[in-house]
């Protein structure tokens, strides 16, 4: 959410989704209509901002969690990308094959007849290439590359053949004697479930293991929801498909040459934790600023070869956490006398209650897997000493080493810090720190070669003790470049890590005009 906020599209996709003030609990059930057995309270979209505000100390960013289907997220994304005039759109197209030399790409594109155009097939030459086209990704198979780690493990749920279930039963609300939740989790006696609140009136998405071997049809599927549910409601299945859990693989390069690996054809998750999807935008907030310098010639070598350095280890880390959390959830044995009355009843709800909230929080209070994502050992970075901030999934420290997500702050007016960055890279200047955009060589040069370099002036207590320094260089991705207390050889020198020269090299690069400061 904070990158998309970066390109303005946070709002309208936190008014998308469940109703605004629907809690997106999280809750775990014998069935929907059955005992509730543990809950993760959540805020609601319309009260999450101010949540976050006062539970600063745990999510540390003006964009907290949100929840919200593809269904409603990729028309934005859609639109947003349309709105560019360089941005040209095509579906029902297919790419055929590819080769690649010192200069460019060039792609044979099959592309079929639509309303706009006749069927053709096209030669489209590029300067780079990503392919971002999933798990059986064309491109990874025809750079030769393969995926490492784990594949097929078994458990009792979230590992195997699963069956996902687009359905639509708005009388769930009236059966369900408990709260709205936004998952709901339920163990009954010979099955499990997790049934998703798409918009909060009616449609789910429920997703269901399969026994091994077995190809369920339309009436199994109508019992799995039947059974889910636990009432005697109607429903209307619209869609059903099938999908493989129990995986947590990583390509094993993200790159070769002119071509990129992003999303799912470079990383492959059990979707616990909703791991895999933030994992895929922040690949595209770390590549695209890359190739904007790059195409505009002021890149250094290494630059491309960082987006593998810096990503692939996140990847690595992600799905690591992911498969931690299907481990916790997919073993846990919840027993039949929980769905019972009485004293035994009680003691097993109790107990299986209490693992549940541990869990939930394991797996959905994670502000230190989004927050605390870092790239110390990247090779566009100057080496900080000292001790880092712990790389925990259930915390996140605030820290501004190079490599590390830029901490946020509110500022005293209540504005975000973050919305005082510039699209592209940022000199934020604590305290009585300045730099005279007209006469400073340091600034002159750096902006010289720092795609949209925006300077920022905050003097405020709560920014210095989050930066620890006067002057601070941001990517464009919001991760700290450089910081220090003067604009000296040590900052120019990482201007040009940053891009990817090596300190000694003798640049001539095209001049920019020096952007306003703000």
């Amino acid at each position: 959410m904070e990158h998309f906020r970066r390109i303005g599209i946070s709002a309208a996709i936190r008014a998308l989704g469940l109703p605004g003030d629907y809690a997106p609990d999280i809750a775990y059930f014998t069935s929907i209509a059955g005992r509730e057995l543990a809950r993760l309270k959540q805020p609601s979209s319309q009260a999450a901002v101010e949540w976050a505000k006062a539970h600063a100390f745990t999510w540390a960013t003006p964009e907290p969690p949100h929840r919200c289907s593809q269904l409603y997220v990729e028309p934005v994304l859609l639109e947003a990308a349309r709105r560019h005039a360089t941005c040209h759109v095509h579906f029902s197209a297919k790419v055929l094959d590819f080769t690649q030399n010192d200069e460019g790409v060039t792609a044979t594109v099959e592309m079929d007849a639509t309303a706009d155009r006749a069927a053709q097939t096209r030669t489209v030459t590029a300067r780079y290439l990503i392919g971002c086209d999933g798990p059986r990704s064309f491109v990874r198979k025809s750079l030769g590359l393969s995926y490492a780690g784990v594949a097929g493990e078994k458990r009792e749920f979230m590992g195997g053949q699963m069956d996902a279930v687009y359905f639509y039963a708005p009388d769930i609300y009236r059966v369900c004697p408990h709260a709205p939740a936004w998952q709901y989790w339920t163990f009954g006696a010979t099955q499990r479930a997790l049934i998703i609140a798409v918009d909060g009136e009616g449609h789910f998405i429920m997703n269901v293991q399969t026994r091994e071997g077995e190809s369920p049809d339309e009436a199994d599927v109508k019992r799995c929801i039947a059974g889910a549910i636990g009432a005697d409601i109607p429903f209307e299945v619209k869609s059903s498909s099938r999908w493989t859990a129990g995986f947590a693989l990583v390509a094993e390069k993200f790159s070769v040459g002119r071509v990129f690996l992003a999303g799912d054809s470079a990383h492959l998750f059990t979707p616990t934790g909703g791991l895999g999807y933030n994992t895929g935008i922040e690949d595209a907030a770390n590549l695209a600023w890359k190739l904007e310098a790059m195409v505009k010639g002021v890149a250094g070598e290494a630059l491309g070869t960082s987006y593998e350095a810096e990503r692939r280890p996140v990847a690595l880390r992600n799905t690591a956490f992911a498969r931690s959390f299907a481990d916790s959830i997919g073993n846990v044995q919840v027993p039949a006398v929980a769905d019972e009355p009485g004293a035994a009843g009680d003691a097993a709800r109790a107990a299986v209650g209490e693992y549940l909230k541990f869990h939930a929080t394991a797996e959905f209070v994670i502000p230190g897997v989004h927050l605390g994502t870092r790239y110390e050992a990247s090779p566009l970075l100057s080496a900080e000493a000292g001790a880092s901030s712990p790389d925990m999934a259930n915390l996140y420290v605030p820290c501004a080493r190079p490599g590390h997500r830029a901490p946020h702050a509110w500022l005293a007016g209540g504005d975000s810090l973050y919305d005082r960055f510039g699209s592209g890279f940022t000199l934020l200047c604590i305290g009585e720190a300045g730099v005279d955009i007209e006469s400073d060589d340091a600034y002159r040069n750096a902006a010289a070669i720092l795609p949209g370099l925006t300077v920022v002036q905050v003097d405020e207590a709560a920014v210095a003790e989050l930066y620890k320094a006067a002057f601070v260089l941001i990517r464009p991705d919001q991760h700290v470049a450089w910081r220090g207390n003067v604009l000296g050889d040590d900052f120019a020198t990482s201007v040009l890590r940053t891009l990817g020269h090596r300190p000694q090299e003798a640049l001539l690069l095209p001049a920019q005009a020096c952007p306003s400061a703000v």
